[in-house]
């Protein structure tokens, strides 16, 4: 088998997988640009199918199977510039990046449907329109060359690689045009009609390179965009992150602690004259400032990245523990390892659910348990984060009363992927554990 025909049956199957898989790139994200490509390769291999029929006819001396295939050829040749163009048109999205050369491009695909539709019916008719054909082909080529090139004018992203395939695919056509011309005068000579076609097959294979190597350029593109907006994103989030803790600090914690002054000196007011009668309404404003502040701390805490280490967790648990057992007839003891890891990370939603169910075991064990000690101990063993709570009181007579304490306790767990379990041994254990990235 002769090297020009192994090169062309490599050269169809090229156009064929390729034309498939742009097909799939088109079923799965519905590109236009892919399926005009498609189109185009396939129509490629249908063209060749035509142009060297001695090569893929299985029986060439019947003459029916060869005048069909003359019926198609130029037909579908014109057909392949159509989707060509049109792959162009989208892929560059000239409709948005220069409206003058979406025009031209637009009155070819009008020009490449009438050249088919002519040579259809002049193969039809049988009228011999060769040397009309090369005109046309010849006159064609200074304008689809300037039309190529314009693209580098209006610098259209991705365009070079289209531009130096497109004018790769021209010259071939245009070595091949003569190569056919040479070969019609000369039928005996060294130019076969199949060699003919080695020229513009070796331009579409590297346009169809080149187009692979933008497409993948395209996309890389796109990742980094979406990374860097992403990043950005993210950022945002942070920057109002902190503008959030700012305001909550100067603005809502400075208002609270002027109410909880106040409130104090009225408590003290109220001390100082025991004749006073009816609520203690100051002790009460003072309470409820502290409860309110103590929640804007915890809140503040966990909106801040800088606490998502475990250390920075324990020891806000620790601190946190020790106030709020303070005066209760309850001894608070913390349990964990000396050197938790500074650089184990927890993530936000992790912190804060974690933070709100040991706040919630803390208000049980001090409402419901009747406990004189409460203890937890936080652990780490193979990155999996343990927190276990108990007391020794009177454990779980009636899980209903702890309200839906419980059930948000779970649903916390639930948010973080994490485990939550409770019951009675000697007092009321509650365990948490999750799994930290």
């Amino acid at each position: 088998m002769a090297t020009s025909s192994i090169f062309i049956y490599f050269f169809e199957s090229v156009t064929v997988f390729m034309g498939l898989y742009f097909m799939i790139q088109y079923s799965i994200l519905r590109k236009k640009e892919y399926l005009n490509y498609a189109l185009y390769l396939l129509l490629l291999g249908l063209y060749y199918i035509c142009a060297i029929p001695e090569l893929f006819n299985p029986v060439p001396e019947e003459h029916s199977s060869k005048a069909i295939l003359e019926l198609f050829k130029r037909p579908v040749q014109f057909s392949i510039s159509f989707f060509y163009t049109l792959f162009i048109i989208y892929y560059l999205n000239l409709a948005k990046q220069s409206k003058p050369l979406y025009r031209i491009f637009k009155f070819f695909l009008i020009w490449y449907v009438l050249l088919a539709t002519a040579c259809f019916v002049g193969n039809a008719s049988g009228v011999n329109y060769d040397t009309v054909y090369y005109i046309v082909s010849l006159i064609m080529f200074p304008i689809q060359m300037y039309m190529v090139t314009a693209l580098f004018k209006y610098k259209v992203p991705y365009a070079k690689y289209i531009i130096w395939g497109s004018i790769n695919v021209l010259i071939g056509s245009l070595v091949t045009m003569f190569f056919g011309i040479s070969q019609a005068k000369n039928p005996a000579g060294l130019i076969t009609n199949a060699i003919s076609y080695i020229p513009v097959m070796i331009s579409i294979v590297a346009d169809i390179f080149l187009f692979t190597l933008a497409l993948q350029r395209k996309i890389a593109d796109n990742e980094r965009s979406l990374i860097n907006a992403a990043i950005a994103r993210q950022q945002a989030v942070a920057t109002e992150r902190e503008r959030i803790i700012a305001d909550l600090h100067d603005d809502v914690g400075g208002g609270l602690s002027s109410i909880r002054m106040m409130s104090d000196l009225m408590v003290l007011k109220e001390g100082s004259n025991p004749q006073t009668e009816g609520p203690d309404f100051a002790a009460k404003i003072s309470a409820t400032a502290k409860d309110i502040a103590q929640r804007m701390n915890t809140i503040i805490w966990s909106l801040n990245t800088e606490n998502d280490s475990l250390h920075n967790f324990g020891e806000y648990v620790r601190q946190y523990g020790v106030s709020f057992f303070e005066n209760s007839g309850i001894r608070f003891n913390y349990n964990a390892p000396s050197d938790l890891p500074e650089k184990t990370q927890l993530s936000g939603g992790q912190r804060k659910n974690l933070f709100l169910i040991t706040k919630e075991s803390f208000h049980n064990i001090l409402k419901h348990s009747g406990a004189t000690e409460a203890d937890i101990s936080i652990s780490l063993l193979q990155n999996k984060l343990r927190i276990v709570i108990k007391d020794n009181g009177k454990g779980l007579e009636n899980n209903n009363s702890f309200g839906n304490g419980l059930k948000n306790m779970k649903k916390r767990m639930d948010e973080i992927q994490g485990d939550f379990d409770i019951h009675t041994h000697n007092g009321t254990v509650t365990t948490v554990s999750v799994q930290l990235s």
